[in-house]
């Protein structure tokens, strides 16, 4: 009787791979490194501002908050000179950047140098946030472990994902929070399987962080909507927290450009009087300082009345324009996060004093405020929703935010369909889901450029190398006689030819013949999809009847600066869906 072999219980193809288990551990190391990281990040900055804003004052009066912000200016800006030049962008952007054209790969120096950058800037008291420097730590570390390890890029930017979205969950004790964080601003695109290891990272780095400091990040009453007509009311805020949105991502990187025009003020010593501007705001606005936690605390338990609150709002905007403008670096989530508080709880007590039987309670629209800033700014919708949530833990709060922060994503995505996040990503060639389906609908005429370099077959060498010497482009396409195109030379076409021939060969003997072109009325779509299948940046543009007479060129830099801007983009649903 032939023998017969155990079969396993579980269906064919559903075993777990030893591969799949050795994920499921990394990421849940990375989790707990990222809360480690986060909860010692925390306790260095509040050192540092105990130290400077409580301990100073004592022996230095006033002066303290004048001295201090201009000495670690110093430092901030010893410490940005060693961050490699690539890495001199906004946290959060680097670490989308790492995932989408790197990777997955950040390079450790550059996070721990920017921590150590952003721990001078919330410790001086500069007007920036604390959850940007996280992510690019959390993910850092997420990279690092993968790098030490030589995983390949998909697992790598897995683990920068797990480590962005726990850094998050630990910042706010909200996992689920990290997790449509990392899902809607770090990755670009996204799958289930992503969801469920990032989901894994969150979680564990929730608590790992709550056995080491529990409790919500932000203690608030458990708000509820107290009359139907209340919605009404959330819709107006929504709409008003849109234009708030906006004129903060202005402010941060309007100042920043601003700041770097002025040539005549040195750029080492920027960020030092940056700190002695705002640390004078300081004095008189002692709540403008740092990322103000205690602050909107007060805001979201309705502890400050209206007038304080519009001096916050004005006064913070100031220091966030004054500390990014100097070039301090910092993350750009908290001060949304503040700013949304202060504006929300103007409008609630307005709303209160105008209609006191149906808006007894101000604070909470502040707290609906708070969420729909981070919407209206970040385009994520999702994770203002969960962050308000797992917050309070209260679901009948939760219903207004989703209205307001729903009107404060569209409205705002409307007004420029780029992020606070996203805004320069297509300078660093990362195009996002809805650009890559509108330029389905640009033809290649309409941004090609027809001023087009060209070469004759009968030409010597010598001469297209004086024509590469004055254009300094990479390749040329080659007419004949006719002005057909037979083909393209580059510069690695010339050298290949041998020193002591190159300057007497003819162009029709080293051009390559076969030449990949584009069609005029293709799309730019398909010539991105052609130019990434080739390997090449720059490819000829032939017309769509007659494919051998050259009308054009196109260049990946056209590609990437021919976004539509008076095009608007799909719905807002199809985007979080895909991002």
């Amino acid at each position: 009787m032939a023998r017969q072999t155990a079969r396993p219980w579980w269906p064919a193809g559903a075993a777990f791979r030893r591969t799949d288990l050795a994920l499921l551990g990394l990421v849940a190391l990375v989790g707990i490194l990222a809360a480690f990281a986060v909860r010692f990040f925390e306790e260095i900055i509040d050192f540092s501002l105990a130290f400077g804003f409580e301990g100073l004052p004592h022996r230095l009066g006033w002066a303290a908050y004048l001295v201090y912000p201009a000495a670690l200016g110093l430092a901030v800006a010893a410490v940005k000179r060693m961050v490699r030049k690539p890495d001199r962008i906004h946290s959060v952007p680097l670490v989308i950047v790492g995932m989408d054209k790197r990777g997955g790969r950040i390079h450790p120096a550059s996070t721990l140098l920017k921590t150590l950058a952003s721990i001078l800037t919330l410790g001086a008291g500069g007007s920036l946030g604390r959850e940007g420097p996280v992510v690019l730590l959390g993910g850092g570390l997420g990279s690092a472990v993968g790098q030490a390890l030589r995983l390949k890029p998909e697992w790598l930017t897995t683990l920068v994902a797990a480590g962005s979205g726990a850094a998050i969950a630990t910042a706010f004790n909200a996992p689920i929070t990290g997790v449509f964080f990392a899902m809607e601003i770090v990755l670009i695109q996204f799958s289930t399987r992503s969801f469920a290891l990032v989901a894994i990272a969150c979680v564990t780095a929730a608590q790992v962080s709550g056995l080491v400091k529990g409790g919500p990040s932000f203690p608030i009453p458990a708000y509820q909507l107290n009359n139907p007509w209340e919605i009404l009311l959330y819709i107006g805020l929504g709409a008003i927290i849109t234009l708030l949105a906006r004129i903060y991502v202005k402010v941060i990187y309007g100042s920043e450009a601003w700041g770097a025009r002025i040539k005549a003020i040195p750029t080492w010593i920027k960020p030092a009087l940056g700190g002695i501007a705002f640390g004078t705001v300081a004095i008189f606005l002692p709540r403008t300082l740092g990322s103000g936690h205690h602050t909107i605390t007060d805001a979201l338990a309705g502890n400050l009345g209206i007038g304080m609150l519009a001096l916050l709002l004005v006064g913070k905007l100031f220091t966030i324009g004054l500390t990014s403008g100097s070039g301090w670096p910092g993350g750009v989530f908290t001060p949304a996060l503040y700013l949304g508080s202060m504006a929300g709880g103007i409008y609630g007590w307005g709303a209160s004093a105008l209609l006191p039987g149906i808006v007894p309670q101000p604070g909470a629209y502040a707290v609906v405020g708070m969420a729909a800033m981070i919407a209206g700014a970040t385009h994520a919708p999702l994770t203002a929703m969960m962050l308000i949530f797992e917050v309070t833990g209260d679901y009948r709060i939760a219903l207004p935010a989703m209205v307001a922060c729903g009107i404060s994503a569209v409205f705002s995505q409307r007004m420029d369909p780029y992020s606070i996040d996203t805004l320069h990503l297509p300078e660093h060639g990362i195009l996002l889901p809805w650009q890559v389906r509108d330029l389905r609908h640009v033809p290649v005429s309409r941004v090609m450029s027809q001023d087009v370099h060209c070469v004759r077959a009968d030409m010597l060498l010598r001469d297209v190398i004086r024509v590469m010497q004055t254009h300094r482009h990479g390749g040329y396409p080659v007419l004949d006689a006719r002005g057909a195109l037979v083909g393209m030379i580059t510069l690695r076409d010339v050298r290949e030819v041998p020193l002591e021939s190159r300057l007497t060969t003819p162009v029709d003997k080293v051009m390559t013949r076969n030449v990949t072109v584009l069609a005029s009325d293709q799309t730019l779509a398909d010539a991105a999809t052609v130019m990434a299948h080739a390997g090449v940046g720059r490819l000829p543009v032939v017309d769509a009847a007659d494919r051998a007479r050259l009308v054009g060129i196109l260049s990946r830099s056209d590609v990437l600066r021919s976004y539509p801007t008076d095009m608007e983009p799909d719905e807002p649903e199809e985007l979080y869906m895909e991002r």
